[in-house]
């Protein structure tokens, strides 16, 4: 009786549940195009909390200071097939992207859940830089494709200045995230002689043009930091690179209140002189892991003493290059970059954080000062 009981009781219990069948609903994935020379910004409502790519043809980051923001490029041009996006917003909201390769995507933005209008086109060329005038502080920077170099203006906040590097056929773009929180992005053309090279972007009729940076020093200032350094003998950090005859080395890193200051030696030992192209200072992650965008702080350049446009064969040349103060996270790098013009001799030195913690004080004490002088006076006479 028992055991009838357990099989009435099994049957009742399966016909229940196979009444209550689980149901599967498919989440229709969004369509994206996605180029090799533009980077491609999704502007969520919210925190993105979690996303994921499902191929390595992709690549993406959150924006750093706009945890809202994802951007995206092509890790190579022409991919083949689809991957797909899927993120997570802080309104508990998921997103899934169905992505494809495209030449000339359609967008280099979307505004999710909200209006996205076209970009306007600016032009650019190698012999004009392109001036951005914002309404407010800029502070993050993208642009899709090496053949353009971007940098904010010296010693001011709002202003970024453009360049073409080389002539090119496939417009890229550039994207820009400003202290309130507001995002710009322009497509690039390049354009030989651009008869149009300054644009003013929102401005209010009250706003000054110019934001001037607060850290800026004056022409005064600036002498009296160059006496105070000059005094001072360089240091054997250690910190040092070779590469085919020419040698890098920093030899002293100052503080002055916000301003960070690296003096530099780069040394000739061939037969050839070295034409320096440009300098760039950025900070990047320690390691580049794959289906993550590599995203460059840019640190901007305030001033320089002695920046050397030529070192000659057998010649070295001591230079100082100032900067606004700023520490390097865990895991990240600041990546000192030295081009050669129209050669190969380049530098890409990795700075950690900790050299900077060591930074000398440019000013210090009068007793402090007339013991260190008294040093380097009797160090300077042994070098002899």
């Amino acid at each position: 009786m028992i055991q009838n009981r357990t099989y009435i009781t099994v049957i009742f219990l399966l016909s229940f549940l196979s009444g209550k069948a689980q149901k599967i609903e498919e989440l229709t994935a969004i369509p994206l195009e996605i180029g090799y020379e533009k980077t491609l910004h999704l502007i969520f409502p919210t925190e993105v909390k979690y996303y994921s790519i499902g191929g390595d043809y992709v690549i993406g980051e959150k924006v750093t200071n706009c945890p809202e923001i994802i951007r995206l490029k092509a890790a190579e041009e022409n991919f083949p097939g689809e991957t797909n996006l899927s993120v997570v917003t802080a309104d508990t909201k998921f997103y899934s992207y169905a992505i494809r390769y495209n030449a000339h995507p359609k967008e280099s933005y979307m505004r999710i859940n909200g209006e996205t209008p076209i970009p306007h086109i600016l032009p650019v060329g190698k012999d004009k830089q392109l001036f951005l005038i914002f309404p407010a502080t800029v502070s993050y920077v993208d642009y899709g494709s090496t053949n353009v170099e971007v940098e904010k203006a010296e010693g001011v906040d709002n202003i970024l200045a453009v360049k073409a590097m080389r002539a090119y056929t496939e417009d890229t773009n550039i994207s820009v995230v400003v202290e309130n929180g507001k995002f710009y992005t322009f497509d690039l053309r390049y354009v030989p002689a651009p008869e149009r090279f300054s644009f003013v972007i929102d401005k209010e009729d009250t706003q000054k043009v110019a934001i001037l940076d607060e850290k800026e020093r004056s022409s005064e200032q600036k002498e009296r930091i160059r006496e105070a350094i000059g005094k001072r003998l360089p240091l054997d950090l250690g910190l040092k690179d070779k590469n085919a005859g020419m040698e890098f080395e920093i030899g002293n890193i100052f503080i002055d209140a916000d301003i960070l200051l690296l003096r530099m030696t780069l040394t000739n030992r061939t037969q050839i002189g070295y034409t320096t192209d440009f300098m760039r200072f950025y900070i990047q992650d320690a390691k580049i892991r794959k289906k993550t965008a590599v995203q460059q702080l840019e640190q901007n350049i305030l001033f320089t003493f002695d920046y050397p446009e030529e070192i000659p064969a057998h010649e070295s040349r001591t230079f100082t290059v100032a900067m606004n103060k700023f520490t390097i996270p865990d895991k990240k790098r600041l990546v000192i970059e030295i081009q050669e013009k129209n050669g190969g001799r380049h530098f890409l030195y990795k700075l950690k954080n900790k050299s900077l913690l060591d930074a000398e004080e440019v000013f210090r004490n009068r007793e402090q000062q007339e013991t260190e002088e008294e040093a380097d006076r009797i160090l300077r006479r042994i070098a002899r």
